[in-house]
């Protein structure tokens, strides 16, 4: 009966802090409860518009869930998330580099600010430092300047600002001493260059990612059809002709590079399968 009424009052609880009209004072006394071990209601730690003193109490709240799933809010603001840059558990910076995207890779929110980025990529901690590159949430430019980071994982990470790198730091990235940033380099690359989409065929690790994305020429997407491989990744490739199985059906066009190469969703014909 005990557990009921804790149930029960979590869940009223909870409902009040979603109240969009909530006064301050009584968000304030919501996020000082304790739960009972169990910390102040989420919607409490995760509303939008928090006001500062809110925020103040976030930050320096004793139980430990609290400031980690304010760094997992897709309401709060950037500036005061980052505040939590300087939380001295590694576990809640590690939350805050990571964002709201890593339950929920749908989530779209603002960047962190750059400055606090750079402090969490040089973080003492390596949790924190690991987070960051694979984060979704930092800025396109920020991502961009990693790519002579002197962390691997921070270059493989630069490989997503492909489209806004110079050439030379593309070429040195495709070249780079560590197999991942090459690997993750090439994915970004074979876009445009049949080449490196039938290097990055020939590795097995690779191949799935390669067709789904990468500029194939016709012989490729036939021998996957044939040998009845990756067939999934193959469908969603822009470059795949609409039925390269019906001569005349889809005329080749030139790729980035010269080189032939084909256009099209539809590979359901391709293997053979009915739409029926």
């Amino acid at each position: 009966m005990h557990h009921r009424r804790r149930v029960v009052s979590a869940s009223a609880l909870d409902g009040v802090a979603r109240n969009p009209a909530l006064p301050t004072p009584l968000l304030l006394r919501l996020l000082a409860f304790d739960g009972g071990g169990d910390g102040p209601p989420r919607h409490a730690l995760q509303r939008a518009g928090l006001p500062q003193p809110a925020v103040a109490v976030i930050l320096a709240h004793p139980y430990p869930g609290a400031p980690i799933e304010f760094a997992m809010s897709t309401r709060a603001e950037p500036a005061q998330r980052a505040r939590l840059a300087d939380d001295p558990s590694p576990k809640v910076r590690a939350a805050l580099a990571y964002g709201p995207e890593w339950r929920d890779p749908r989530t779209t929110i603002a960047p962190l600010p750059t400055d606090v980025c750079a402090c969490l990529l040089d973080d003492p901690d390596p949790s924190v430092r690991t987070a960051l590159p694979d984060s979704l949430h930092i800025a396109p430019s920020f991502v961009a300047s990693l790519a002579a980071h002197r962390d691997p994982a921070a270059r493989r990470s630069a490989a997503r600002g492909w489209e806004i790198l110079a050439p030379g730091e593309r070429s040195a990235l495709l070249a780079d001493p560590d197999p991942e940033v090459r690997r993750a380099a090439a994915l970004w690359e074979c876009r445009r260059d049949i080449h490196v989409t039938a290097e990055l065929l020939r590795d097995p690790k690779s191949a799935a990612e390669a067709l789904r994305r990468g500029l194939l020429v016709r012989a490729d997407a036939e021998r996957c059809v044939a040998e009845r491989t990756h067939l999934a990744a193959l469908a969603e490739n822009p470059s795949l002709p609409v039925d390269p199985s019906r001569s005349g059906s889809a005329a080749p066009v030139r790729g980035a590079t010269g080189a032939t190469a084909l256009r099209g969703p539809n590979v359901m014909r391709v293997a053979g399968v009915s739409s029926r």
